[in-house]
């Protein structure tokens, strides 16, 4: 998959946006601040969906903007047009919707499938690199956790595993710990305890109770015993009636056994059919053998009457056919020679005309630097055409366009704003900001000069109490000393506590106040002002819309002064292009005067008439070579029929050209007919013979045959072998009888011992058997019965004494307990099997993926470490590099860098080892900021050379050896 472009209607900070990633690597490079994020989370959304509140990532609706989302334009490798994915805002994680070149529309299943159900984590884990999934790499690893983090980085991926895994251990810890205490199982098998103590404890004091559960317990072993000895007595009693059932055929088997105890006949495999078949054999044979030496001697004699014709002859009549076709083809080639060369003719008379010309010009160039000239010269002139067609109807819309801005210029110069209106209006607007500024700095001033007011008047009551207190002791005071007639202490204190009012009234003068009464004036003020140029000027219009209309007169007047210079530089242009037609027309005159063609002939039909002139000089040669062709062919005819009338008349033919070959066919027919007779009655007569030799031979060899059958068995003649054969049929039917009633024995696990055993007891023995073991059976059924009739009673008593509810209350919790404890096992046991599954299924994961992982790691190592390391190791142990001095390295050995490296390897070839399911963009957030430069250039070096996937890299450090062609720019502020 490749996105070949990224349209964002409305996604955070950018707003109506469209950059261009038809690459297979592109940087895309912005500083802090500048959208990077914004962007890649918006390839995300609009592939897997916009964020959910479980996701934990912001969705980055935009603030000042109605759309939310935007559309990706992507190739699928296996479309054969680019579709477009569009997501906007609409469900929890929107709706979304594919548009193909067709029309056609699909939706967000369709993406589903085609991106094989891979999800936004999963992607994530396996696709994308950034800073923090390297700085993982460093978190003070130990050796293991360090391999299992390649590992898994080889393998999986991604962490769900590991977090299922440490979900599924969580959940069991809450469930049990081997000593644990606060686990659930745990705490109920605590409890079970508690019950079986009590249980115990109320059982110890019911000694009855105990007594009935002895006799119980006693009881129910002595009707087990007597159970399981019934049916050992059935099984007893069912062998007797299996032995009683078989008893005829243990007879027959032992019968059998003692007849076979003899030493078998010896009579040949098949020997009667081989016998049988022998003698007709040579019967039929000794008649074959009359047959053929009576047709021998017909044959002989037939031979005798036929003559066998000369060779020589035969080979030149046959020799005089072969000659036949190639005569009649040369006839015909003169013939077609004649023909042509007439036809011919009048093709050049038609071709003349179709020039013009009256008779050949042979000195004619029709060469092919005139026959490219002459096209060179037309394509000019056609060329020259179309560019003065074009010239026209550009200058016919120039001038439209012109009349246009002309309309709109007027237009527009009558919807303009005086400078006046202008300036009064950019008057009033800086008189509002002030307005609203004054009005919230008034209301900042307001609320500290209000609380500095009720700070000072709670100072001045405070002194104004201090000093009535002390004006009211000093006058008490007074008072009790001129009571006691100390006037001068007395006047005094009455001094200090009148002087204390006094400087109490001074100081109580509550200030005005008149700093809201100030600013109240001063806004009003200026409102008035404010609305007072409102009603004497006209100002009621947008100032940025009069800005927008005085640009747009500006650019309407320069687009109309570029408009007339492109129509005065066009009018040029076609001037020139007039005196250049006319040069190529009087070039043209003159190419037709050389070639002799009729002047009035169109020009596009000069390169026609070159290709006449040349068909007619190719016409005149052809009939030049057909002259000569036809004048060698009439001088062999003539050879010929000198040559083959003398040779014929020897052989009794009169020679004629046109009957010759006829009559030498018949005489060679007659003559290879003899021949052929002859040789195949000589043929048939030797195949007769050898015929004859070989039937006698296989005469001789059947009867030697049917004497050694005879001799096989000792036997005189041939009634003596017949009875060798019953006697030997008979021991095999019985051997076969033996063989069957001992596979039937043995099936019913009948042995050997017990066959003989049972062969010699008489079946009446075994049945006085069995029913001796049926009695048997009766009395063990009703001592069973009287048992259970017994157990009833016992366990009557039993629920009886069970009755005060304690000891059933206790049993029905304990059962009850016991079967939470265990469901609680059985769900233990479950989250047990699913971690097993869990691990089983990463473990085969692992080792079927890591192989070929590590063997793809192996180049993109070396390569991204320029050598210095040749191979990347996978063992029991875990996974090692080599480097090129042969050492072999742990990676908790390598610097903070290589194991970066190693570590972008190993995910890189998992990618190339999912390319059969996935297909996807890599993404890189900064992931190399920790690489130095050389570094850095080296992966990304690796990205554009190596990758098969297509590569988007985000970054805030701008690499300049990337073309731009290769960099997309974000902007700091994008609105």
């Amino acid at each position: 998959m490749k996105i070949l472009s990224v349209n964002i209607y409305g996604y955070g900070k950018i707003i109506k946006q469209e950059f261009n990633t038809n690459q297979d690597f592109i940087q895309i490079f912005g500083e802090n601040e500048a959208g990077k994020s914004t962007m890649m989370s918006f390839i995300h959304s609009v592939l897997f969906g916009f964020p959910t509140k479980k996701e934990q990532e912001p969705r980055r609706e935009p603030r000042m903007h109605n759309l939310y989302g935007g559309r990706l334009t992507v190739k699928f490798k296996d479309e054969p047009e680019p579709v477009e994915i569009e997501r906007l805002k609409g469900k929890v994680q929107g709706d979304v919707k594919v548009y193909f070149k067709d029309g056609t529309t699909k939706g967000e299943e369709w993406l589903t499938k085609k991106m094989n159900y891979i999800d936004k984590r999963t992607y994530r884990s396996i696709f994308s690199f950034d800073v923090l999934g390297l700085q993982d790499i460093h978190k003070n690893m130990t050796e293991d956790k360090l391999q299992e983090y390649l590992l898994r980085a080889g393998a999986l991926g991604s962490h769900e595993y590991d977090e299922m895994l440490n979900a599924i251990d969580k959940e069991l810890k809450m469930l049990y710990k081997r000593n644990g205490i606060n686990p659930v199982i745990n705490t109920e098998l605590q409890d079970l305890n508690d019950l079986s103590e009590k249980i115990r404890g109320l059982e110890k004091h019911e000694e009855e109770y105990k007594t009935f559960i002895n006799e119980q317990v006693k009881t129910l072993e002595s009707l087990n015993s007597k159970k399981h000895a019934l049916n050992q007595m059935e099984m007893i009693r069912k062998q007797k009636m299996k032995e009683v059932m078989y008893h005829k055929d243990i007879k027959d088997w032992k019968a059998l056994e003692s007849k076979l105890n003899i030493e078998p006949v010896n009579f040949p495999e098949r020997g009667i059919e081989r016998y049988e078949s022998l003698r007709n054999h040579v019967k039929q044979t000794a008649k074959d053998i009359g047959l053929r030496q009576e047709k021998l001697k017909t044959l002989i004699a037939e031979i005798q009457h036929v003559k066998l014709p000369d060779k020589n002859m035969i080979s030149y009549l046959e020799a005089l056919q072969k000659e036949e076709p190639e005569i009649k083809q040369q006839n015909m080639e003169a013939v077609r020679l004649s023909n042509s060369a007439v036809n011919l003719e009048n093709e050049i008379l038609n071709l003349q005309k179709d020039i013009g010309w009256q008779e050949e010009h042979p000195d004619v160039d029709d060469s092919n630097i005139v026959r490219e000239s002459v096209q060179s010269l037309l394509s000019k002139y056609d060329e020259i055409m179309l560019e003065e067609q074009y010239l026209i109807r550009e200058i016919d819309h120039l001038r439209a366009d012109i009349k246009q801005l002309d309309a709109e210029i007027e237009e527009s110069e009558r919807n303009q704003i005086d400078d006046g209106r202008m300036k009064k209006k950019r008057e009033v607007l800086d008189r509002e900001f002030e307005l609203v500024e004054k009005k919230r700095m008034y209301q900042l001033i307001e609320k500290d000069y209000e609380r500095e007011k009720r700070e000072r008047d709670r100072v001045k009551n405070w002194q104004a109490a201090l000093i009535i207190s002390i004006s009211i002791i000093a006058i008490a005071i007074g008072v009790m000393f001129i009571i006691n007639n100390s006037y001068l202490y007395g006047g005094l204190s009455l001094a200090v506590g009148a002087a204390a009012l006094f400087i109490l009234v001074i100081t109580n003068n509550r200030e005005q106040d008149t700093l809201k009464t100030d600013y109240q004036q001063e806004v009003d003020t200026l409102q008035d002002e404010i609305n007072a140029l409102k009603n004497e000027y006209d100002i009621d219009f947008d100032i940025d819309d009069a800005k927008d209309l005085r640009q747009e007169l500006k650019g309407l007047r320069a687009k109309r002064n570029s408009f007339s210079v492109k129509l005065d530089d066009l009018k040029e242009t076609l001037s020139v292009n007039e005196a250049n037609q006319d040069h190529l027309n009087t070039q043209l005159a003159e190419v037709k005067h050389n070639l002799k063609v009729n002047p009035e002939l169109d020009d596009k039909y000069i390169v026609d008439a070159i290709y006449t002139i040349r068909q007619i000089k190719q016409k005149r040669h052809q009939i030049n070579r057909e002259q000569q062709e036809l004048d060698n062919i009439t001088k062999n005819l003539n050879d010929f029929d000198t040559r083959v009338s003398e040779e014929v008349s020897a052989l009794g033919i009169h020679y004629k050209q046109t009957s010759i070959f006829h009559e030498a066919g018949q005489l060679s027919s007659k003559l290879q007919k003899d021949e052929a007779m002859y040789y195949s009655l000589r043929e048939q007569a030797d195949l007769l013979e050898n015929e004859i030799t070989v039937l006698e031979e296989r005469n001789a060899a059947s009867q030697r045959e049917l004497n050694q059958l005879l001799d096989y068995v000792e036997a005189d003649d041939e009634e003596e072998y017949y009875y060798y054969a019953r006697k030997h049929s008979e021991y095999i039917n019985n051997v076969n009888r033996f063989k069957e009633l001992s596979d039937k024995l043995d099936e019913e696990h009948f042995d050997y011992d017990l066959r003989n055993e049972l062969s010699g007891r008489l079946l009446a023995d075994l049945k006085a058997d069995e029913d001796n073991i049926g009695a048997q059976l009766d009395n063990l059924n009703e001592q069973i019965q009287l048992e259970q009739e017994a157990l009833v009673k016992i366990n009557n008593e039993i629920k009886l004494l069970e009755s005060d509810g304690k000891l059933s209350e206790l049993n029905h919790l304990y059962g009850m307990r016991k079967g939470v404890v265990q469901s609680l096992a059985e769900e233990y046991m479950s989250l047990t099997y699913i971690r097993i599954l869990i691990e089983t299924h990463i473990k085969a994961i692992k080792d079927e993926r890591l192989p070929i992982v590590i063997e793809e790691a192996r180049e993109t190592f070396e390569f991204v470490t320029k050598g210095r390391y040749i191979n990347v190791i996978y063992s029991d142990e875990g996974i090692f590099v080599k480097h090129k001095n042969g050492q072999v390295f742990h990676p908790l050995e390598l610097s903070q860098s290589t194991k970066e490296m190693l570590y972008i390897s190993l995910r890189l070839s998992l990618i190339r080892a999912l390319k059969g399911y996935y297909q996807l963009p890599i993404i890189i957030d900064d992931a190399f900021v920790h690489f130095d430069s050389e570094r850095t250039k080296t992966i990304l070096d690796y990205f554009r050379s190596k990758s098969d996937d297509q590569v988007l890299y985000f970054t805030c450090n701008l690499n300049t050896s990337i073309p731009s062609a290769q960099t997309i720019k974000l902007k700091e502020k994008t609105k």
